[in-house]
């Protein structure tokens, strides 16, 4: 495996179980038109999004026979909303608008938003690690709070060599 700066791929994005009822749902996509990826779709949050919720992190790596290594990447972080906040750095306002959120500030009030496009491109100017191993993987990304899961995103993403 090979560890260096990357190009970032965004293959997939979707809500991890659509049919669950949970408080906070993404029914996101990516779009790629024009050569460029974007975020569109809608978010419900029937409660707030505030840092109560810890950001829960598991990635598998897709082997070279296609499968998947699971758990090859686990992270949780605490205060799910600013942490998300500061790691996005200056792009944090251009994905909150993007996404339909109608603040900037943590926590996200309940409510229904619709996504009007945010450019997948601006993640590699955030304050993300700027090195990693290669390869593809499926990212799932939990919001929990006391070992309960209030909302799930599974991402497909490639980290390639430039």
């Amino acid at each position: 495996m090979k560890l260096g700066p990357f190009q970032l791929i965004f293959k997939q994005l979707h809500n991890c179980n659509p049919t669950q009822k949970n408080k906070i749902q993404h029914n996101v996509y990516i779009s790629h038109r024009s050569g460029s990826e974007l975020l569109l779709g809608n978010s419900t949050l029937e409660i707030p999004l505030d840092d109560s919720f810890f950001l829960e992190i598991k990635m598998a790596l897709k082997d070279a026979s296609g499968n998947w290594k699971e758990n090859s990447f686990m992270h949780k972080i605490p205060k799910a909303c600013s942490s998300f906040k500061k790691t996005m750095g200056k792009n944090w306002p251009a994905f909150i608008n993007g996404i339909g959120f109608k603040t900037t500030d943590c926590p996200i009030p309940s409510g229904t938003y619709i996504a009007q496009g945010f450019n997948m491109s601006l993640f590699m100017d955030t304050n993300f690690p700027k090195v990693f191993i290669y390869g593809t993987y499926r990212v799932h990304m939990y919001y929990s709070r006391k070992n309960e899961i209030f909302g799930c995103i599974v991402c497909i993403v490639e980290f390639k060599r430039p």
